[in-house]
């Protein structure tokens, strides 16, 4: 239940949104005010007036840095900064393997939402240029307040095999705080602040190629 290993149609082959997203992210203008709305959702302020992008990401850097100081300290945990080697998993610390554990999990389950939304991963606003980039910029809004702690809690009890331990957390959060339902709604608050019209589904788009059957309980519960 943390990883997104294959999809078939995402948003019902409908391309609607994705035209949507990509006007969005190819306006300079329209594009600031969804980073600016990014930065709100993250840090529960209004950003500074007059930054560009690029100044926005900079003063975001330094307080994700500071916020990832704030939670070592909390936990006591021995931090020299997030230091990791994607192709060397050993080679990183506990707390930096927890935190690359924790943010593939929260990862895993951010595709998933925005694949079911109908928009695509790798067009993104803040992180630019890689398949997952509008991915990491749902993600990092929720983040902090799920996943980045639990990892430092797991990394001050230096467990013998903190990757295991930090999905089985994370599988934990993720249903305790029922967060893929939280999820699409952010991904529209997010876009809806580029104050364009939301795209009405077309009258040929092709429905999913697998209709979800109407059952007799709500979403989490098995339809009879």
């Amino acid at each position: 239940g943390v990883r997104l290993y294959a999809s078939g149609q995402p948003g019902g082959a409908r391309s609607d949104r994705l035209l949507y997203q990509a006007k969005l992210a190819l306006d300079d203008n329209l594009r600031l005010k969804v980073v600016r709305k990014m930065y709100e959702l993250r840090f529960g302020e209004v950003p500074p007036t007059r930054r560009s992008v690029e100044q926005l990401r900079g003063i975001e850097g330094a307080r994700v840095r500071k916020t990832y100081e704030l939670l070592a300290k909390r936990y006591g945990v021995k931090w020299k900064g997030r230091r990791y080697d994607p192709k060397d998993w050993e080679k990183g610390d506990v707390s930096n393997r927890c935190i690359s554990a924790a943010t593939a999990c929260l990862y895993g389950i951010t595709e998933a939402a925005v694949l079911a939304a109908g928009y695509a991963p790798a067009v993104g606003f803040i992180h630019t240029g890689k398949p997952l980039s509008f991915v990491y910029d749902i993600a990092d809004i929720y983040k902090f307040d799920t996943v980045v702690p639990e990892a430092f809690r797991i990394a001050a009890s230096s467990p013998a095999n903190p990757d295991k331990v930090v999905r089985l957390a994370c599988r934990d959060i993720f249903r305790e705080t029922n967060i893929l339902k939280k999820i699409i709604p952010g991904i529209e608050d997010v876009l809806s602040a580029g104050g364009i019209q939301t795209p009405e589904p077309p009258k040929a788009s092709v429905p999913p190629a697998i209709p979800e059957p109407k059952g007799i309980g709500d979403a989490g519960h098995r339809g009879g």
